[in-house]
């Protein structure tokens, strides 16, 4: 593990114990077995280290969906298993924080275009496997950027982390399959 990475570990342990605002460099140095000067040559300040934090995590839940869809043959079960993943680190990422939502009322105030930015990276993979899906006579044609979009949206749900907080991952991946199996009645040719 590289410095940044052991930086970034420790804070995110960090921030979801204690929460941002309880949290110094000096602590978060400390975990590390560093000095407080080297966390500095790698991060400006603790706003700097929050905001990598949140994009490590969000990179994470994009690669490990986008990882599972290639792993399937039919579209919809890439489909499937890019919202089914994400569903489950994103359960794991968050539903044991108890401050997390100070992290992300940072991010979402000062750093909102990581945020967009993020959306956008998701809606492109979505498009991906409807493009693949389509290509393989398995999706009608569409306009694919509007239907991912469309799907994103519809599924925002399984990605919020007040949901995940709140609710159990069993019911969740439920609630998701069902509507899944409903955005397929949609999606395949006819």
């Amino acid at each position: 593990m590289n410095t940044t990475d052991a930086i970034l570990k420790a804070a995110r342990q960090r921030f979801s114990d204690y929460g941002p605002s309880k949290t110094t460099i000096a602590e978060i140095a400390a975990d590390c077995g560093m000095s407080v000067g080297n966390v500095y040559r790698h991060f400006e300040n603790k706003q700097a280290i929050m905001v990598a934090c949140m994009k490590q995590q969000l990179q994470e839940k994009l690669e490990v969906g986008i990882h599972a869809a290639a792993k399937q043959d039919h579209a919809l079960d890439a489909l499937r298993s890019f919202l089914q993943t994400r569903l489950s680190l994103g359960h794991a990422q968050f539903a044991g924080t108890r401050h997390l939502f100070d992290l992300l009322d940072v991010v979402e105030r000062h750093h909102h275009q990581l945020l967009l930015d993020y959306e956008q990276k998701v809606i492109a993979a979505i498009a991906d496997i409807l493009q693949k899906g389509i290509e393989n006579g398995q999706f009608e044609s569409c306009n694919i950027m509007q239907r991912a979009y469309d799907i994103h949206q519809a599924t925002l749900r399984y990605n919020h982390p007040i949901t995940l907080k709140k609710h159990a991952l069993e019911l969740l991946s439920e609630d998701l399959n069902r509507l899944v199996n409903l955005l397929y009645s949609g999606l395949k040719r006819s």
